[in-house]
C-alpha cells in the first residue's frame, strides 16, 4: 500500500495508507483495531483493491507517541473525527463526494459505528467485523480474555509507574506468539510508555455506550462473527445486530478473529456482495 501523511482535525499527523486510486472505483474505508500496523491486513486489501480504493491509517495515542505528547485528552471521539478526515481526504484525491463505505474491525468497528451515528452524511455503509464493544458482562458474558484485558488495562491507565510494574511482568512471562499477526499487534505491549497509552485509550473507550450509539445508526450494517474467536465471542455481535436499525441478523464463519486479516474468501465475498450493490442484501449465515 502506498504511504501518505496528512494532518487530523486537530493538526496531528495522521499516517494514512491506500491502494492504487482509481476515479472509476468507490472509496472503501477499513478501520483498524487501536494499536495496530496496518500492514496486518495486507491481504485484506489486495483482495478488495480490484473492487475498490482501500483507505486506511494507524490510530493515534498508542502507536506513535512522539505525536501524542500528552495524556489528558483520550477519547474515542478522536478517533471518530480522524475516520471523518481521513474519508474526506479520499474523497478529494479522487474527485468524489458523499459518503464512503466502512469496514470496521475489532475495536474499529466501535469507532466506524459511531462514525455512521455521529457523522450520518460520511458513511454509507457499515461492516462490522469480529467488534468490540464493550457490552457490560451483565449484558454478554465477556471471553477469558476480555476478562484479562479488562483488569490489566485500567491498572496500566493509572500512571506510567503502574504500566512500568505490569510490563516487567508480562515480559518475564512472555509465551510463543498465538498467531502469524503477533508482529502487527505487539507495539502496545512492547514497552512501559506504550502500555500506559493504550491502557488510557482503552479506559477511554470503554466509556461508550454502543448499545445507545447503534440505536441511532440509519445505514445498511452488516455484523460478522467468527464461531471460534477468543478474543471476542459470537453473543457479542448478535446482541449489538438487535439495536441496529437496518442490519439483517449476524453473518458467521469458520475460523478465529483474524479470518478478515487473512481474507478468508467466503467472508471476503460476503463484504463484496455487501459493498457491491445497494438491493439483494445476502442473507445471514448460519
Amino acid at each position: 500500500m502506498q504511504r501518505e501523511t496528512i494532518p487530523a482535525f486537530d493538526g496531528r499527523p495522521l499516517r494514512v495508507f491506500h491502494t492504487e486510486r482509481s476515479t472509476g472505483r468507490r472509496n472503501l474505508m477499513l478501520v483498524l483495531p487501536f494499536g495496530v500496523r496496518h500492514a496486518m491486513v495486507e491481504r485484506l486489501c489486495n483482495a478488495l483493491e480490484p473492487h475498490f480504493n482501500v483507505i486506511t491509517w494507524e490510530s493515534r495515542f498508542v502507536l506513535d507517541l512522539q505525536d501524542d505528547a500528552t495524556d489528558d485528552a483520550f477519547d474515542v471521539e478522536y478517533h471518530v473525527r480522524d475516520l471523518v478526515t481521513v474519508a474526506a481526504h479520499a474523497n478529494d484525491r479522487v474527485g468524489h463526494d458523499g459518503p464512503i463505505d466502512v469496514i470496521g474491525y475489532c475495536s474499529g468497528a466501535g469507532v466506524g459505528l459511531l462514525a455512521a451515528a455521529r457523522y450520518p452524511d460520511s458513511v454509507r455503509r457499515l461492516a462490522l467485523v469480529c467488534g468490540e464493544f464493550m457490552l457490560k458482562p451483565s449484558v454478554c458474558p465477556p471471553s477469558s480474555f476480555q476478562r484479562e484485558v479488562d483488569v490489566l488495562l485500567p491498572v496500566a491507565a493509572t500512571s506510567k509507574e503502574m504500566a512500568g510494574m505490569l510490563f516487567d511482568k508480562i515480559s518475564s512471562g512472555r509465551s510463543a506468539p498465538q498467531s502469524e499477526f503477533h508482529s502487527f499487534i505487539s507495539v502496545p505491549f512492547s514497552s512501559a510508555a506504550h502500555l500506559h497509552r493504550y491502557g488510557l485509550n482503552y479506559v477511554a473507550y470503554r466509556r461508550t455506550d454502543f448499545l445507545d450509539e447503534a440505536a441511532t445508526v440509519t445505514q445498511p450494517t452488516l455484523v460478522i462473527a467468527t464461531r471460534s474467536d477468543r478474543q471476542v465471542l459470537p453473543e457479542s455481535a448478535r446482541i449489538i445486530v438487535a439495536h441496529l436499525p437496518d442490519a439483517s441478523g449476524v453473518h458467521e464463519f469458520d475460523g478465529d478473529h483474524y479470518e478478515l486479516c487473512r481474507a478468508q474468501p467466503a467472508m471476503t465475498d460476503t463484504l463484496l456482495q455487501f459493498f457491491g450493490t445497494q438491493a439483494n442484501r445476502s442473507e445471514p449465515v448460519q
